[in-house]
């Protein structure tokens, strides 16, 4: 995305309920984590992976995970024993950012890679999956990897269409065909999720109205908290599964 979005993106998936983001300067405006790995690029850049993987360790922090891009050159398991063997103990995780065109089976692909692990003692490595990854493939590889780096599919999600309309002018409730005169009021009974919608002065029992002013005479009345949002949206996502 355009960099003069980047942050307003990295905050909307951090309300989404992602674990961090990559991109550094919108981790340090808002104030959440910042996570990551390492780039085919840093890969190509060194003779070979053993070399990259090692300059990794020796440069970065030691508080950043040590996981290690594993399918630059050979398939994901040749690398990934690789791995673990330059690094040793120090390996947190493998990362399989497979191409589409290279992929087939990757549930299978990453069996493999677990069970390679496993038999050389590294059951506590983790396996990261990445590249071109939606909702989909994310519910299909939840029982064998133990994290995903998603990009494109939240920055670049399917957008919703929605309409902006006058519907109250000086508290006379006026409105274009089609369309509901009056201020409203959205109800959510958050058992079921279910919802209404009524004038703004109705009431709704045993439902909550989950609408509320943020803006009079251009005075912001409540102040935006991407953490409290976040909050709000991963204890709805119960409801879901």
């Amino acid at each position: 995305m355009h960099p003069s979005l980047a942050i307003v993106v990295e905050r909307s998936a951090w309300i989404g309920g992602v674990d961090g983001v990559s991109n550094y300067i919108a981790a340090q405006k808002l104030g959440i984590p910042c996570v990551g790995t390492m780039p085919h690029a840093l890969i190509i850049c060194f003779e070979n992976q053993a070399d990259a993987w090692t300059a990794f360790d020796e440069v970065l922090p030691k508080e950043v995970p040590r996981v290690c891009l594993c399918d630059t050159y050979y398939d994901e398991k040749t690398e990934s024993i690789m791995a673990a063997e330059v690094l040793g103990e120090k390996l947190d995780g493998v990362r399989l950012d497979t191409t589409s065109s290279r992929r087939g089976n990757m549930k299978a692909i990453v069996e493999e890679v677990r069970f390679e692990l496993d038999i050389r003692g590294y059951e506590d490595v983790e396996i990261v999956v990445s590249g071109s990854l939606d909702d989909n493939a994310v519910l299909e590889l939840r029982d064998v990897a133990d994290a995903f780096g998603v990009g494109t599919f939240i920055s670049a999600a399917k957008p919703i269409d929605y309409a902006l309309d006058i519907v109250e002018r000086e508290g006379v409730p006026c409105a274009k065909r089609g369309k509901l005169g009056g201020r409203k009021q959205v109800w959510r009974r958050w058992e079921d999720l279910s919802h209404a919608l009524t004038s703004a002065d109705a009431k709704m029992e045993g439902m909550e109205p989950i609408l509320e002013k943020v803006m009079e005479d251009g005075e912001i009345l409540i102040k935006p908290d991407h953490n409290l949002a976040r909050k709000h949206l991963l204890s709805q996502l119960k409801s879901f599964f």
